[in-house]
């Protein structure tokens, strides 16, 4: 960075601590420098590399199953946020070569140039961004956040900005020089950055900066793996009222086996890692064989999420089996951007589960050997409850299993709940009163431990 005036604070998220950094490091490492794909994946197809001065569009058009593309290391890729960019049936999408991941960014410039820009008022840059609502701003890669606002009138501080749906102007609140100050602006636009079909594999790419998804497998999609990704700075558009976009990877609908394993997620507006659906359709949703295994998740609003709107005075239902949530060490959700500029405060968890779902079947549903490191709101936050009649559900699902987990759990400033489960909330302000909150979940936890100081 070159120098700033009026800091966001966005750099004091690097002092948390919590219960599990030594843990988190050595993951973090582990995944940032993960063996090549052809290391790992038995490619039978042809083998496409595209080196770092090379542009998408040398992509083959007709890549069949069993085929591999593969992307050069230190490369970064601007791929926008128009399309999908989509990993065809069957197809893998790697690494090779020597350094850091190549990068896929959802910004499709370098904002930090003052031609791109006109001054519009003494602390005021605007510039036109057709098409696409600008969810997210980051400034010299992690350094500020930018924070989004709803008018022109709100836009008060260095770093706020707005924008503009009508015109489709984004402007910018800063007192200084976007040129001289910084090197590097990346600004995310509504849209998925990577869509994923069936039979497909996507390994060691960083993906950052989109304005709503970052790895989406849609609807009745099977056989998806994702492994050692870096997915950061993910959400932020306009959805609907002041609703934003955001999760890291999204399974959607009806989706079967998926292994989403040994990945780094975080800054994400909503959840790390999701499955769900919303629909208004007469369908039962379903999702079997659903692997989420040895992430390291940090700092985005919910850890793992999965809800389904099946209403039980419809006919309708979910069916969870094959579930495993394991080894996964979830820090800090529900701290930095995607708590402050949320309307929304009180359900920030490191799993939040639920929703307007009427669980039928849940079959082998595991959350294991996990550890749960610090969390704004509530460790756990699952509900059941059918909008469609009102009703609350009390019970507990069937086949779920929690067993052998580690917690870290300082005071929050709130105080708010510790878990959220079988529609109870349980709040704790003590290492008891942790303890008990917990077991109201975790009937074999592994380790429990209350911090008196979760950041430096």
């Amino acid at each position: 960075m070159k120098g700033f005036k009026n800091s966001s604070g966005y750099d004091a998220s690097l002092q948390f601590v919590g219960g599990a950094k030594a843990a988190a490091d050595t993951m973090r490492q582990n995944i940032l420098n993960s063996v090549n794909t052809e290391d790992l994946y038995q490619i039978s197809g042809n083998k496409y590399y595209i080196s770092k001065d090379m542009p998408l569009s040398k992509i083959p058009e007709n890549l069949l199953p069993g085929d591999a593309v593969l992307f050069e290391r230190g490369g970064l890729w601007r791929i926008g946020w128009k399309e999908d960019t989509v990993i065809p049936e069957g197809v893998i999408f790697g690494a090779y070569g020597v350094g850091e991941k190549p990068k896929f960014y959802g910004s499709i410039y370098n904002y930090a140039d003052r031609s791109l820009w006109e001054k519009c008022g003494d602390h005021l840059w605007k510039r036109l961004m057709l098409g696409g609502n600008a969810g997210i701003m980051v400034f010299d890669e992690k350094y500020a956040l930018g924070v989004k606002k709803w008018s022109l009138d709100e836009m008060t501080q260095n770093y706020d900005f707005f924008y503009e749906s009508d015109t489709e102007f984004l402007y910018l609140y800063y007192d200084g020089d976007i040129e001289d100050d910084f090197d590097s602006i990346e600004i995310g636009q509504r849209g998925n950055m990577i869509y994923m079909q069936s039979n497909t594999v996507l390994d060691n790419i960083c993906i950052r900066y989109g304005g709503s998804h970052g790895v989406v497998s849609g609807r009745g999609t099977e056989n998806v793996t994702i492994t050692n990704c870096e997915i950061g700075y993910m959400g932020g558009s306009r959805q609907f009222d002041q609703v934003r976009f955001g999760n890291g990877i999204e399974l959607q609908l009806g989706i079967k086996n998926v292994t989403v394993k040994n990945n780094w997620v975080y800054q994400c507006y909503d959840a790390g890692v999701t499955f769900q659906t919303w629909t208004s359709a007469n369908l039962d949703t379903y999702y079997h064989g659903i692997d989420f295994c040895d992430n390291l998740i940090e700092f985005c609003y919910y850890g793992i999420e999965f809800f389904t709107t099946c209403f039980e005075s419809n006919g309708l239902y979910s069916e969870y089996k094959n579930i495993h949530f394991k080894g996964n060490n979830i820090r800090f959700s529900g701290y930095t951007w995607c708590h402050e500029q949320r309307p929304d405060k009180w359900m920030a968890s490191h799993i939040r589960g639920g929703q307007w779902a009427y669980v039928k079947e849940t079959e082998d549903f595991e959350i294991s050997d996990n550890i749960f490191d610090c969390c704004r709101e509530c460790i756990i936050f699952w509900w059941w409850h059918d909008e469609s009649k009102n009703f609350i559900h009390p019970e507990a699902h069937n086949g779920l299993t929690v067993k052998n987990n580690t917690y870290y759990q300082g005071k929050t400033d709130d105080n708010r709940c510790m878990t959220f489960h079988i529609n109870t909330p349980i709040y704790a302000e003590n290492g008891n009163e942790l303890q008990k909150a917990i077991q109201h979940f975790d009937s074999k936890p592994e380790k429990i431990e209350w911090l008196l100081k979760t950041y430096n």
